[in-house]
């Protein structure tokens, strides 16, 4: 059985956040998806949210944060 979790570790363990920012208009419309957050590291790689597994739509990012309990699609 694959190691999602495990897999997705080794890769983000240890990165430092630089910006959270959403996909262009352009990058948007060339999916046809809403505004979606991206996380963007300081080493430049990145992580996005995404309604499902092939990428069909954009996602929203929920926190555990009582600030800001949701990253919603669709911000500027």
């Amino acid at each position: 059985m694959k190691d999602w979790s495990g897999d997705a570790t080794k890769i983000f363990k240890g990165k430092v956040i630089k910006r959270i920012e959403y996909t262009t208009k352009k990058e948007s419309k060339e999916m046809d998806w809403q505004r979606t957050p991206i996380i963007i590291f300081t080493d430049n790689s990145w992580i996005m949210a995404s309604g499902d597994d092939e990428g069909n739509h954009g996602g929203a990012f929920f926190t555990s944060s009582k600030e800001m309990s949701v990253i919603p699609q669709g911000g500027w």
